[in-house]
């Protein structure tokens, strides 16, 4: 039972519910902002949500670079590249729809302030986390050398969390603290709904790609006995 869950499709049925019932959520129950973002900060339901999980993808991945540096099973490999692959895909949807909402809010495509500079260099980051993949061809020395890079792009990533907390400030306040949401109940109920069906989405993106990785493994090797 907790096996059929916690399945690919599983998860994906659920992701799909709750980010629906997220979207509506924001669009018919949480009130219209009263700052001058007004409805422009509706976006503001999937953007957060997408960059905290574009993060959690890389923990993902910094923690199988360590387990991988422990125990060197390609699971481990296999299970940090799919999640830098799609953090990077998750990132990559937080600028696009950043600078639409910046556009919106504040007519600003791009600022070079904290939270978005550093963004952009977790972007550089693990975009280079493929290129050392690429030029690396034997696939043990490959997925070491890999997982070491995992673990110190990892370093910008609380960088990026706390930069709007302990930089100077920028465009992105400080929504969420310790002691606050800094949300009214209908605002918060949308966001973390929208913050839970992001999170199961990339669970289940998360496992049906690792299945792919390792099957396209098992292919490999079968065409090596096959050719051997």
């Amino acid at each position: 039972m907790v096996k059929k869950l916690t399945s690919a499709p599983a998860l994906f049925a659920a992701a799909g519910a709750f980010l629906v019932t997220g979207l509506l959520l924001a669009f018919l129950y949480a009130p219209i902002d009263v700052s001058s973002m007004g409805f422009s900060q509706k976006i503001f339901y999937y953007h957060a949500p997408i960059a905290e999980t574009a993060l959690v993808a890389f923990g993902i991945a910094f923690v199988a670079a360590i387990l991988y540096l422990r125990d060197p099973d390609p699971k481990w490999d296999r299970l940090g590249y799919v999640s830098v692959r799609l953090g990077l895909l998750f990132s990559l949807l937080v600028m696009a729809t950043g600078m639409i909402w910046g556009k919106a809010a504040w007519d600003a495509w791009w600022a070079w302030e904290p939270r978005l500079t550093t963004f952009l260099i977790v972007c550089f980051l693990y975009a280079a986390y493929f290129v050392l993949r690429q030029v690396v061809e034997e696939e043990s020395r490959r997925a070491t050398f890999a997982a070491v890079f995992a673990i110190v792009a990892f370093i910008d990533v609380p960088i990026t969390f706390f930069a709007t907390r302990y930089m100077p400030e920028g465009l992105h306040p400080v929504v969420i603290t310790a002691g606050d949401t800094g949300m009214e109940g209908s605002m918060f109920l949308s966001f973390m709904i929208s913050m839970a069906g992001m999170t199961l989405l990339l669970a289940a993106l998360v496992r049906s790609e690792v299945a792919a990785e390792r099957l396209k493994d098992e292919i490999d090797d079968l065409k090596i006995r096959i050719g051997g």
